[in-house]
């Protein structure tokens, strides 16, 4: 193993021990903020910085604890049923890698607990007041290379099941372009393998209306247009800086729409990004957008605006003028 760096804060130096996870060395304590079904924190290995997780279910049952023999067997074959379904996922995200997604790098047992680790990315996410301040044009780049990621996703039929801002690393760089980063795969699936019941996880704020349907055990089929759902929240808070607006008598999106109550679109958006999300936040998923057309929506957008930019561009320019006696004069001298 090569030379590790250790990074940690004064208060924090005598409380805690740096320690292995396999050949990881955690250099901080683990937190599980914003994060209710796993750990997480920053390693170290061979001198680079990785992010890591661990998750808190399932447990795998050493041999040091006691155990009746068919429920050690019976947590074995949870444990290896669960590894083997996230290493299904797993290598479909990274079949779908277009730069912008952060895939797993590794899925590992250490001890009793199963830990993922990925690359370290120093992007945060941005509030909706950071979000509001981006100029129209860099707001348009990052609603494309999110559109074209997530049809990479879609189209390995892998769904990510949290989009949201908390997830989406957004970064200005010294060109004063933008980057954007799509982390945290914990809640993601495959569309064969969907969830349901309590095995569903999502933020309530994004959650599509067949997500729920699939939360309350209702017939729903979970598609990658639950992540299209998401995405139209997204979009409008970038656009706008606020979520589409409903009637206070109901505390999400999802729940507006699965009663067919009205969603307010700001009038502060473009009325063909207005047309877009209201597209994409259609109740029935065979009626909403696909993540393919959502992205050749936006290749229209930019078809139309590069079209009327060069019509301006026609009509601006100054009148022909036309040549006479070796020099040019204006074709109303004709006249």
């Amino acid at each position: 193993m090569g030379e590790l760096s250790i990074s940690m804060s004064a208060e924090n130096k005598d409380k805690f021990t740096p320690y292995l996870i396999g050949d990881y060395l955690l250099t901080q304590p683990m937190t599980s903020n914003k994060s209710g079904f796993s750990k997480w924190g920053f390693c170290t290995r061979g001198g680079k910085e990785y992010f890591i997780k661990e998750f808190l279910n399932p447990v795998y049952p050493l041999e040091s604890i006691k155990l009746e023999p068919d429920v050690r067997h019976r947590k074995m074959d949870q444990c290896i049923e669960w590894f083997n379904q996230k290493k299904r996922i797993y290598f479909s995200i990274a079949a779908s890698q277009a730069g912008n997604l952060v895939p797993p790098l590794e899925l590992f047992r250490n001890e009793s607990h199963f830990y993922l680790v990925t690359d370290k990315v120093s992007e945060t996410p941005m509030d909706t007041h950071e979000l509001s301040s981006i100029d129209m044009d860099n707001k348009f780049i990052l609603m494309k290379v999110l559109a074209n990621s997530f049809t990479k996703l879609a189209d390995n039929h892998v769904v990510h099941a949290d989009l949201k801002l908390d997830n989406l690393m957004i970064k200005q760089t010294n060109g004063c372009f933008f980057t954007i980063k799509v982390i945290d795969f914990d809640a993601s699936y495959l569309e064969d393998s969907a969830p349901v019941g309590e095995e569903i996880q999502g933020d309530f704020v994004y959650l599509a209306p067949e997500t729920f349907l699939a939360m309350i055990e209702e017939p729903a089929v979970l598609s990658p247009k639950v992540d299209v759902f998401a995405m139209g929240i997204v979009f409008h808070q970038l656009l706008c800086g606020e979520l589409p607006g409903f009637d206070s008598e109901y505390d999400y999106v999802y729940e507006a729409v699965l009663n067919d109550a009205e969603i307010k679109i700001s009038e502060n958006i473009p009325e063909e990004f207005r047309t877009l999300i209201a597209e994409m936040l259609r109740k029935e998923p065979a009626d909403r957008y696909s993540m393919r057309q959502v992205l050749s929506a936006l290749n229209g957008i930019e078809a139309t605006k590069r079209a009327r930019q060069a019509a301006e561009a026609v009509h601006a320019s100054p009148a022909p003028r036309a040549e006479h006696g070796g020099r040019w004069i204006s074709t109303d001298d004709f006249d």
